[in-house]
């Protein structure tokens, strides 16, 4: 059975590679995953790189375990989930991480995602990886995680967890903000699957769905 790359397997492959019992459903969104954030700071006060943690829903996580051969009861290869964490981290790059960084309004690049790992625990995969800024800048940060086409569905985890800090200047403050929206059945807006399959990552769909991290210092 192949090995499936977590956030950009096509869904016809998946279906082809999962057993019946482990086939994510045919909807809009097909994948959840709720996030943290660390924002790294310098000893000068710029930031200058962010942490995420994702962890999956439990459909996807045991039908990823599946696909690395392995029972979603049982323990899974250290081995195998570091080489899924390395495969994600570098398709990830072709989506732009999924995340939008601005600073003092300006957007920030990121350069390419470091360390990679991964864990199961609890029926969950959580993905973990770096992105280190390719300049350090001071200032309010906005950081935005979200899917522009909605085939993953992301989430800011519950309470302070969301969002962390490490390093940053005395009187920093980081804010969670959670989207406004939330996203109707397709079949009670008329929207097809072929309606999605269109999206681009150019799509701006999604972007009602984004979760947002403040940070003003």
């Amino acid at each position: 059975m192949p090995r499936p790359s977590l956030l950009l397997l096509p869904v016809a492959a998946a279906l082809l590679a999962a057993p019946p019992a482990a086939t994510p459903a045919l909807a809009h969104p097909h994948v959840w995953i709720t996030t943290r954030a660390e924002l790294d700071y310098g000893p000068d006060g710029a930031l200058r790189a962010v942490r995420h943690a994702w962890t999956f829903d439990p459909t996807y996580s045991a039908f990823a375990v599946q696909g690395l051969g392995q029972s979603p009861t049982g323990p899974v290869n250290p081995a195998a989930l570091a080489a899924l964490a390395r495969d994600n981290a570098d398709n990830l790059a072709e989506q732009g991480y999924f995340t939008q960084l601005k600073v003092n309004g300006r957007k920030v690049e990121v350069g390419a995602a470091a360390d990679p790992a991964m864990s199961f625990a609890d029926g969950q995969l959580t993905l973990r990886f770096t992105l280190p800024l390719k300049a350090p800048v001071a200032g309010t940060a906005s950081l935005e995680v979200y899917d522009p086409t909605y085939f993953v569905a992301f989430s800011l985890a519950e309470g302070d967890a969301a969002a962390t800090l490490a390093g940053a200047p005395a009187g920093c403050r980081a804010t969670a903000h959670r989207p406004k929206h939330t996203a109707p059945a397709p079949a009670a807006t008329g929207m097809s699957e072929a309606f999605f399959e269109a999206m681009t990552a150019a799509s701006t769909y999604g972007v009602q769905f984004a979760n947002r991290i403040v940070v003003a210092c």
